[in-house]
């Protein structure tokens, strides 16, 4: 394990060679507001009918302009270089030879209102190329998908306030790499470790409020639709059950998707407070776990006859950005109460502490390090085991570093994660490089180590390490 941590913290200081200063910048993207002018038409000669036709055809044009159909078109495919495999089947070589299609409708309804649809869809043909008995579960999660991605409508209601309802993304939290206080969307965990959390969020359905007033604004959201985070597949490549968890049924015990009713409804509210070289956030929040839990305690009754369930936690936090220089400094705590574990019956609290650090004082280069620590009120003993495997504190840190070359045509960028307080159990680390062929074009190349320790799931997955490529095409 320190031999591979050395060649990317080697990757890290190779990054890194050149020192001038180089200012912050933010990418904020979402909606623009288009303006429409109709150009007159002076043209002499022609009769009343003519003139109403090309009046017709320019109310058209302007229309359709309102409307934005954008997305891209991609290919990407990964090799696992090490031997491994999940109850007889050999995921090594290529594993991966995914199309897929993601579309966006942008359109303007009036000066204050605005919708968006998106949706995405792929085919991995490598579930029918390679002659592995794959389970079904694996092939409904894995070979296809068609879905229905960030969805509504959002517009103006006074000047200080406004109304978004639909499937949409809330980003809470400062951190780039760890989850304390971004509670509210569900993740994409099916392939691990291969994505930053930016684009594994689910968009969820709910009504939200925004208040504007000076330099903060106010949130308050309303979310009825119950969607939880997508896991790895029991039993597959990123799950091996059996390596795991030691005497559980095959297949694994079911997932159940929590019913639509008003207990289960879920609420947040956000103050977001932005001032010169600093921002604060206060957070409040009920609403579904991050994680599952088993319905009743293992060994109090047959193991056939647990299923496993997600639950509501209640959360209050903040987080801060203080921007000094080329130094960001950032922090994040999260009080949780209503936590369940497999291992005892007992609802538990849980404090959540992150502090971070980003440094832009070298040109065209990014270097950021996190950690956070999560303390269990009233631990019990017998959930450092199976099939808690947690600690009263558990430690998590990332450390990330990008640079940019030819005018930002090429970005090369490096992030080790770890867990534990030396790192023991487990983590894994990515390298990869992203490249600009020409206007529309890109494509991402890289490798992804995955670093075994004490505990089950990360040494389970050890051998999983892989290279993969993406080919991008956007319009």
């Amino acid at each position: 394990m320190s031999k591979r941590l050395l060649l990317f913290l080697l990757f890290f200081s190779l990054l890194s060679v050149q020192s001038l200063s180089a200012d912050i910048q933010e990418d904020l993207s979402g909606f623009e507001t288009e303006e429409f002018s109709t150009e007159e038409d002076d043209l002499a000669g022609f009769d009343d009918e003519q003139s109403e036709i090309v009046s017709e055809a320019e109310n058209t044009a302007a229309s359709e302009e309102n409307f934005v159909l954008s997305g891209n078109i991609a290919f990407k495919t990964s090799a696992g270089y090490r031997s491994h495999s999940v109850d007889g089947t050999e995921y090594s070589g290529i594993n991966q030879a995914q199309s897929s299609l993601y579309l966006q409708l942008d359109g303007m309804l009036s000066d204050a209102w605005r919708v968006r649809i998106s949706g995405d869809a792929f085919y991995d043909a490598i579930y029918d190329i390679r002659s592995n008995d794959y389970s079904q579960e694996v092939l409904d999660d894995y070979r296809t998908q068609l879905r229905l991605d960030e969805t509504y409508l959002q517009g103006r209601l006074t000047p200080h306030l406004d109304l978004k309802a639909g499937r949409q993304i809330v980003v809470w939290g400062k951190s780039d790499n760890i989850r304390i206080t971004d509670v509210i969307n569900p993740l994409d965990n099916r392939v691990p470790g291969m994505t930053d959390i930016k684009d594994l969020r689910l968009s969820v359905g709910m009504v939200k409020v925004d208040y504007y007033s000076g330099a903060w604004n106010y949130s308050l959201m309303l979310i009825p639709e119950n969607r939880i985070m997508r896991e790895a597949t029991p039993r597959g490549e990123f799950f091996p059950v059996q390596e795991i968890f030691i005497g559980v049924p095959d297949p694994f015990l079911s997932l159940e998707r929590p019913a639509f009713s008003w207990e289960n409804m879920q609420y947040a509210f956000a103050a977001n407070g932005i001032f010169s070289g600093w921002d604060l956030s206060f957070y409040a929040a009920d609403v579904l776990d991050q994680k599952w839990h088993f319905d009743r305690v293992q060994g109090s009754v047959p193991i056939e006859n647990i299923n496993r369930v997600v639950s509501k936690v209640k959360m209050l936090g903040s987080a801060v950005n203080i921007a000094s220089g080329s130094w960001l400094l950032k922090a994040e705590a999260a009080y949780l109460s209503g936590i369940r574990y497999n291992t005892t019956a007992r609802e538990k609290e849980r404090l959540d502490l992150l502090a971070g650090v980003e440094y832009r004082g070298v040109k065209d280069t990014l270097f950021s390090f996190e950690v956070a620590n999560r303390h269990i009120f009233a631990h019990e003993s017998q959930m450092t085991g199976q099939a808690d495997f947690v600690d009263k504190n558990e430690l998590q840190s990332a450390l990330r570093l990008s640079r940019s070359f030819m005018n930002e045509q090429l970005n090369l960028s490096g992030l080790v994660t770890m867990f534990g307080a030396k790192g023991e159990y487990g983590g894994f680390a990515r390298v990869w490089a992203e490249y600009e062929i020409m206007d529309a074009l890109s494509a991402n190349a890289g490798v992804v180590d995955y670093i075994g320790g004490e505990r089950p799931m990360m040494e389970a997955i050890k051998d999983n390490d892989r290279f993969f490529v993406d080919i991008r095409y956007s319009f």
